[in-house]
């Protein structure tokens, strides 16, 4: 059970400035694109030409980090995210993982607890994928002094560890079978030739139904390890044929299953209703809530090359002093694998419905789309489109007073049927706001027969790439420091328009006051 911990890549391009160049924006003092000889590229704040304040680094070897920066190095709080599937988010010091701080491998197993020097160190706790978790001490990555192993609740193993063995002599406690079996044959320790019965997998997992030649086969129930639970058919220690998949969120699926894998849907996913009675945090000051979504890589669908980068791009825009410098409690991004139809409802509804009569909510979304749905990556086809009367519903329960929703997908037309210099700046913003009337604004990136198209010299979207510019600064036509939702639209139109040759027409409407402020001049 050991968990080594991958050390974090340096950042070996700094030492090759000289044949590093700024692509985009002020990369001395103000927020830039800074492409470096590596290929490694950087999109964020810059004071005295160092990198400082929140930015996007995307690292050569495929590895990005999102977060705070201090004199080139990444510190304070930060999110970086390993090519191979490996995420931690918390406090970053001179580039390591230090003091709390959350890492998800991507075997399923998360660790939640201190870091030193970039590996797991001091109290803290495993929760691993079978259902398992380590709460206790930790050295080198390695459990270490005093924890204990549990599963279920109940105790496994507990005492002094040393390099992940338990010294403690006393033997682990069984886990007992929920379900009646006294009266089951027990397969695990005869052989099963026919008739019902009950087979332990070495994970914990346990199948009761119906055995052929010693195997499991034919109608039975599985108990995860995880807390899932199958009933149908199975076969070949998986499930085969019709049968039911309840999830331990709440999400049912039932289908027809081929080793394991679901291949035709027989009714719909039932979504758990565990974010049906979010709490509203209502205060007196403007907040702004935000959820991101960019899907590139679908197995069903064509690979898109820039919607992942766009959303990160989005991201670090609403970090940014010009787009209300959010914390991150009140962003929510969603990228490939992450944007499943039962992930993103789930975060619109958790954040939006926090939001009170005097916020504000944004709702981007860079990927596929249909007539009439927003495509997530887990679409097989024909299940799992996010329908738009499905997301302009869950608009109608939020109480935030200003709504918008950017949407870069093609058919997305069919979504219309949404102290200091700085500090002044800041407030300039937030009080523009409280100065109108609110509403609900759709900004599409097409009409809804129209197709959105990427561009290979642009490495985006092309209504993404003047939906940021219009939003960094360019649209603010009357020069008052304050972007307005029909000041975008209009730069957004223009630009796509020349750009594609009239191919493709950005809309906009909604019932929606005009002025409504959506980014501000720094």
């Amino acid at each position: 059970m050991s968990k080594q911990l991958m050390l974090v890549p340096v950042l070996l391009f700094l030492s090759n400035q000289i044949f590093a160049q700024c692509i985009q924006g002020n990369c001395q003092n103000g927020y830039g694109t800074f492409l470096y000889k590596s290929g490694a590229k950087y999109m964020g704040d810059f004071k005295n030409g160092k990198l400082q304040g929140q930015g996007i680094l995307y690292f050569s070897n495929g590895d990005k980090y999102i977060g705070q920066w201090n004199n080139q190095y990444r510190e304070g709080q930060g999110k970086l995210i390993f090519k191979n599937g490996d995420v931690y988010q918390g406090t970053f010091v001179k580039n390591d993982f230090q003091n709390k701080g959350i890492l998800e491998f991507a075997n399923g197993d998360r660790y939640e607890g201190n870091f030193v020097k970039g590996s797991i160190e001091g109290e803290g706790m495993m929760l691993y994928a079978d259902g398992s978790s380590y709460k206790g001490h930790w050295q080198r990555g390695l459990r270490n002094g005093q924890g204990a192993l549990t599963r279920d609740g109940q105790v496994l193993k507990e005492g002094t560890w040393q390099d992940d063995l338990c010294m403690s002599d006393e033997e682990p406690v069984a886990i007992e079978n929920p379900i009646a079996e006294k009266n089951l044959q027990n397969c695990n320790k005869e052989f099963c030739r026919s008739g019902r019965g009950i087979y332990r997998y070495p994970d914990g997992s346990r199948y009761i139904g119906d055995f052929k030649d010693g195997n499991p086969e034919g109608e039975g129930t599985c108990y995860y390890a995880n807390g899932d639970k199958y009933v149908g058919q199975w076969k070949a220690h998986a499930p085969n044929g019709e049968g039911i998949y309840t999830y331990v969120s709440g999400r049912v699926m039932a289908a027809m299953w081929v080793n394991g894998n679901p291949k035709r849907r027989l009714d719909a996913i039932y979504e758990s209703a565990e974010t049906n009675n979010v709490a509203i945090e209502n205060s007196q000051e403007v907040k702004i809530w935000s959820v991101i979504v960019g899907v590139s890589t679908y197995e069903h669908m064509p690979a898109l090359r820039f919607t992942d980068d766009d959303a990160y791009r989005f991201y670090a825009f609403l970090r940014s002093p010009e787009g209300g410098a959010l914390p991150d409690n009140q962003i929510k991004i969603l990228v490939d694998e992450d944007a499943t139809r039962s992930n993103i409802i789930g975060a619109l509804k958790s954040t939006f419905l926090k939001a009170d009569e005097n916020d504000v909510i944004f709702f981007y979304y860079s990927g596929h789309g249909l007539a009439g749905s927003l495509i997530p990556v887990d679409y097989d086809g024909y299940n799992n489109q996010l329908m738009n009367s499905e997301i302009t519903q869950i608009f109608s329960q939020s109480r935030a007073k200003h709504k918008v929703i950017f949407s870069d997908a093609c058919y997305s037309g069919s979504l219309l049927a949404m102290k200091s210099p700085l500090n002044q700046m800041m407030r300039k913003y937030y009080q523009s706001f409280e100065n109108t009337e609110g509403g609900l604004a759709f900004l599409t990136s097409s009409k809804s027969e129209e197709v959105s198209l990427e561009d290979s010299g642009l490495r985006q979207g092309i209504y993404t790439h003047y939906l940021i510019r219009g939003l960094q600064g360019e649209a603010d036509r009357d020069r008052n420091k304050i972007v307005t939702i029909s000041e975008l639209f209009n730069f957004v139109k223009g630009g796509v328009r020349q750009y594609t040759g009239n191919m493709q027409t950005p809309v906009i409407t909604g019932n929606y006051d005009p002025n409504m402020p959506v980014g501000v001049v720094r």
